[in-house]
């Protein structure tokens, strides 16, 4: 892993509780070649990073009061749909 991966994570997407987070992945071929980190993790309470393909990184910080999506990336709410999209920069 990159040094300060963190860091890197400038643009946040906020999930409000009870909402549907669904993030398009029709630019790499399986599920398996993505590579997640547990950073903490508790009944109420989870921290985890997840590496994507094509240097892509998704943080998730998520509490009973919402969820924080942070990544490397913008991502947009593709219009009509109900999933977000990488917008490669």
């Amino acid at each position: 892993m990159k040094h300060d991966i963190l860091s890197i994570l400038k643009y946040e997407t906020k999930i409000a509780p009870g909402g549907y987070f669904h993030l398009s992945t029709d630019w790499f071929q399986s599920d398996e070649e993505i590579k997640s980190i547990i950073i903490d993790q508790s009944n109420t309470y989870s921290k985890i990073l997840s590496i994507y393909p094509k240097d892509f990184y998704l943080y998730l910080e998520q509490d009973a009061q919402c969820s924080y999506y942070r990544s490397n990336y913008p991502l947009k709410l593709k219009e009509n749909m109900d999933y977000y999209e990488v917008i490669w920069e």
